[in-house]
């Protein structure tokens, strides 16, 4: 873990004093490709591994479980907070209202 920050680190220090030569443009080109290589590669490796697989759907029922746990916890906060604040007719504080409903009010 170290030596992955480390480099980081390294890059964007190296990145820092090089950012006013040719070289960080003709760099970018090249990220994509290779971006994509290491993701053949980490699909190789994980399509190779024979337990991972066997657990694979374990695993997607479970990050399907935290997902929509992940989703049903905001939406509920929302919900609540709308009808908590809610005022006349559903508009944020006088937003909304006629000059009826305003003077009604009084």
């Amino acid at each position: 873990m170290f030596i992955a920050l480390g480099l980081t680190f390294l890059g964007m220090a190296v990145g820092y004093l090089l950012r006013r030569s040719p070289w960080p443009g003709r760099l970018t080109r090249g990220i994509t490709p290779v971006i994509m290589l290491l993701l053949l590669g980490l699909g190789m490796a994980v399509g190779g591994n024979a337990a991972l697989m066997e657990a694979l759907p374990r695993l997607g029922g479970a990050a399907l479980t935290l997902t929509l746990a992940g989703l049903a916890g905001p939406l509920a906060c929302t919900l609540l907070v709308r009808r908590v604040f809610r005022r006349g007719s559903g508009a944020p504080s006088g937003q909304g209202r006629s000059k009826k409903d305003a003077h009604e009010d009084r």
